[in-house]
């Protein structure tokens, strides 16, 4: 009896601590590859590769790869960017200055459509800010080569149309690092702006943690992508939480953020909020029921 008295007080205080999980706002880890060809959407794996993907959004989010451009494409192998910068024919072209190199990563396979970042030879941990698409399936090459390269990512959506489109560019040798540059609408002379392929912005896109088909909410239709991508290792629409397959804790991460509406997607100006941890969703439930059984 003593028990069935509390027991509204109780449930109610457990109910308002996963109320706050409830109000979670979380954001989806993708972002967005503005060219002047169009855009590529890349789906980061924050869960398989925390440090690349920390990295990653380091440079993103300060601005570091406004005006890069892809300087090495090797059609049927990848395309590169992330260390160069052109803001104007008058300044040319700069370095990108660069951050502590982070540890390699590996595990991802370097498949068709994934980004991965780029190292020094014979250095496994020096990747800093170069990174580049896969636009074959280089397995076999990549994924043991110089301690493995790290696949942090996997374009999503139709962003490989724009990938491939880069790599169809005519080539030009402008000289090391420069060899194998692609170039648009350049004959002769000098090389300005406008025949390079650049990047007017690289931003996390601000759409849910939950929304698989980024239209900027979780609803119906985001769980039906997940279903349809369920236990996908090479599809990255619905893979959540970022650990490189579409498995049941995504369906989890749409259900925990089901109904939420950011409106229409847009590049985010911080970082995405990486999902919390079990641990700490179980540590708000008891806080909830211990906070009850304190006004016994």
């Amino acid at each position: 009896m003593q028990f069935s008295r509390h027991l509204p007080r109780l449930l109610a205080a457990c109910v308002f601590a996963f109320s706050l999980l409830g109000a979670w706002r979380a954001e989806a880890v993708v972002v967005r590859f503005n060219s002047v060809l169009g855009n590529i959407d890349v789906r980061l794996y924050q869960t398989a590769t925390p440090l690349s993907t920390a990295n990653f959004l380091n440079y993103a989010n300060g601005g570091d790869w406004v005006d890069t451009f892809i300087h090495r494409s090797v059609p049927g192998f990848v395309v590169q960017g992330g260390g160069f910068k052109f803001p104007s024919d008058a300044v040319g072209v700069q370095s990108v200055s660069q951050d502590p190199a982070v540890l390699n990563e590996p595990g991802i396979s370097n498949l068709r459509g994934t980004i991965a970042m780029a190292k020094l030879g014979g250095d496994p941990n020096s990747a800093t800010n170069q990174w580049f698409f896969n636009l074959a399936n280089n397995a076999a090459n990549l994924d043991a080569q110089n301690g493995g390269f790290t696949a942090f990512g996997r374009v999503v959506g139709n962003g490989m149309t724009v990938v491939d489109a880069i790599a169809a560019l005519p080539r030009v040798n402008a000289g090391s690092p420069f060899d194998t540059l692609p170039v648009r609408n350049y004959t002769t002379g000098n090389i300005v702006k406008a025949n390079l392929v650049t990047f007017n912005t690289i931003l996390p896109l601000n759409v849910p943690a939950g929304d698989y088909n980024f239209d900027g909410k979780v609803d119906a239709a985001d769980l039906a992508v997940w279903k349809s991508d369920i236990g996908s290792t090479t599809k990255a629409e619905a893979d959540g939480n970022g650990d490189g397959t579409v498995n049941g804790a995504d369906f989890l991460v749409w259900q925990r953020t089901f109904g939420q509406n950011f409106g229409a997607p847009a590049v985010a100006a911080v970082a995405a909020v990486p999902e919390p941890a079990a641990a700490t969703i179980a540590f708000l439930a008891v806080v909830g029921c211990r906070l009850a059984r304190r006004r016994k």
